[in-house]
């Protein structure tokens, strides 16, 4: 059987052929909150403040035992014939979902990536394989959003963190290996998604340095700044300093270390930055970097 929580929820066989709705609200919360801790009971008490917040109604722990008697009917419909055992089982004072890692979406995206962590010094190329695999299971928030009860917003928080820290592995990988032009519009919106993750917006700068848009790059770097400050943090980071000065004396780490430069990291007359420093036209970027990185220009 398939049990898949990176998106809407959903149950399939175990071909991946046929599925079941999950239709009501409750059974979606539900089947999230027993896929939090697989194979390990939920107390009814937690599964009802999941379900009905902090002022259940009074018959919570009836219509409780509805649910999981129809989440269970579901199940059946999707096992295989002779198969031993009830996937989900009342156990001590709640219930537990039978379920092996390789049979949840996030098991194997929490695999893929610790696999991928695991070769991607050595094997950057297959590591950035693998988690392009392991991201492409995610179909959009964790149980389709929404989740507000004690079990499911901590499991969406974390594998939404867990998410957001592979995106990072793969950008890096992907960068190692001259892959610089297919992440851009991916780093761009991972940076709109998540405008406050330094890592993207160094990751961007770099990615469109090495495609030629050297000014597109101090953009994301004004950019950033202007939203760290926005919320109350530093104008500027070590992180993204650190990078502006590179582009600023053409460092060799900017090369791209898995090919000759490509003819479109040479700019070219007509094409260039989508955004422009609003800085006199005549200024180079090498000497508005200088002015900026010495505080006489505002990134503001």
């Amino acid at each position: 059987m398939q049990f898949r929580i990176l998106g809407p929820p959903d149950l399939y066989d175990e071909n991946g052929d046929r599925s079941v709705p999950l239709n009501a609200p409750k059974t979606r919360l539900l089947i999230g909150a027993l896929l939090a801790q697989p194979n390990f009971p939920v107390p009814r008490s937690l599964l009802i403040r999941e379900l009905w917040g902090a002022t259940p109604p009074r018959q919570a722990a009836h219509t409780l035992n509805a649910h999981v008697s129809t989440l269970r009917k579901s199940l059946l419909r999707l096992e295989p014939e002779g198969a031993e055992g009830q996937r989900l089982s009342a156990r001590e004072a709640g219930y537990a979902l039978r379920a092996a890692p390789a049979e949840t979406d996030a098991g194997r995206f929490r695999e893929a990536v610790t696999a991928a962590r695991r070769s991607a010094e050595r094997d950057p190329g297959t590591a950035c394989t693998v988690l392009g695999a392991a991201l492409a299971l995610w179909r959009g928030d964790v149980l389709g959003g929404g989740t507000r009860g004690p079990v499911c917003t901590p499991l969406a928080a974390r594998l939404e963190r867990e998410r957001q820290e592979a995106l990072e592995i793969y950008f890096d990988c992907a960068l190692r290996t001259g892959r610089h032009q297919q992440v851009v519009p991916e780093l761009e919106a991972a940076v709109a998604a998540h405008p406050l993750r330094e890592r993207f917006h160094d990751q961007l700068m770099l990615a469109l340095c090495r495609c030629g848009r050297g000014p597109e790059a101090i953009g994301v770097y004004r950019r950033a700044r202007r939203r760290l400050a926005a919320v109350g943090g530093a104008a500027a980071t070590p992180l993204l300093t650190a990078r502006l000065e590179q582009i600023s004396v053409c460092s060799p780490v900017l090369t791209d270390p898995g090919a000759a430069a490509p003819e479109s990291a040479v700019p070219r007359p007509g094409t260039g930055a989508a955004e422009e420093p609003e800085e006199p036209s005549a200024l180079s970027v090498a000497g508005y970097l200088t002015q900026l990185l010495s505080g006489r220009v505002l990134a503001s």
